[in-house]
């Protein structure tokens, strides 16, 4: 059955010597594997530079029912980004969102709201004058808001620290060690009532492997994320 979604490059793997398969998030069915052509052999289909991951596509896929890999009968960009995708340091963070989602997003996973939350933090970024020292955790953010673990800034008062297993401020300090120090917990919370609000280089850090930890939690299969130590570093 042929369909039209909204969808994202996730990335490739190549697959013999004339196909490859494309992995993209789509509004529609959530993640999905689709198999197109080689650079080699693709005369006149896809071109290599719309499946940078992060590039924002209007495809017409054709969903099978006996096991086989998905089809891709149409693709063209839905939306030119302006530096998401060409910029350097956009670049790192794209492949970043890309390594991610490719371990949390379960298949049949689709989420419209949550893909439409993604689409619109990725145009809050797309302009150069965007600071995005907290780009990373803002992202972070999102995917505990996906599952059901919103933080709710009420909760906080000074000295508290922020549980990353039940995802709360609380004041009693847990038996475990998975909490955020008072310090990255009052600048997470301050950060989230001002997005204007200067986090330290040292603290974005604390709160990012925080956040990442309790995602652990949710998702063990997310393991070692290759892409987050460089990023980390050249986000000032």
């Amino acid at each position: 059955m042929k369909d039209t979604t909204a969808a994202l490059v996730l990335g490739k793997i190549p697959i013999g010597e004339k196909g490859q398969v494309l992995k993209l998030w789509t509004r529609k069915h959530g993640p999905q594997a689709y198999i197109i052509p080689s650079i080699r052999s693709n005369k006149k289909g896809i071109r290599p530079a719309i499946l940078i991951p992060m590039t924002f596509l209007k495809a017409t896929v054709e969903h099978r029912k006996n096991g086989q890999l998905e089809k891709i009968n149409e693709v063209e960009v839905a939306k030119v980004w302006r530096c998401m995708t060409t910029h350097h340091l956009r670049q790192g963070i794209c492949l970043f969102l890309a390594e991610v989602l490719q371990k949390v997003l379960q298949e049949g996973d689709s989420s419209p709201k949550f893909f439409d939350e993604f689409i619109e933090m990725l145009e809050s970024w797309d302009d150069l004058n965007t600071n995005l020292s907290m780009a990373i955790n803002e992202f972070l953010l999102l995917i505990w808001k996906h599952l059901g673990f919103g933080i709710n800034p009420e909760q906080f008062f000074e000295g508290c620290v922020f549980d990353l297993r039940e995802g709360v401020f609380t004041s009693i300090k847990p038996v475990h060690t998975d909490f955020l120090t008072n310090q990255s917990s009052s600048a997470l919370f301050n950060w989230i009532q001002d997005k204007s609000f200067v986090v330290s280089k040292d603290l974005r850090s604390e709160i990012t492997d925080g956040l990442i930890l309790g995602l652990k939690w949710h998702y063990p299969m997310l393991g070692k994320i290759y892409s987050l130590e460089v990023l980390k570093e050249v986000l000032k």
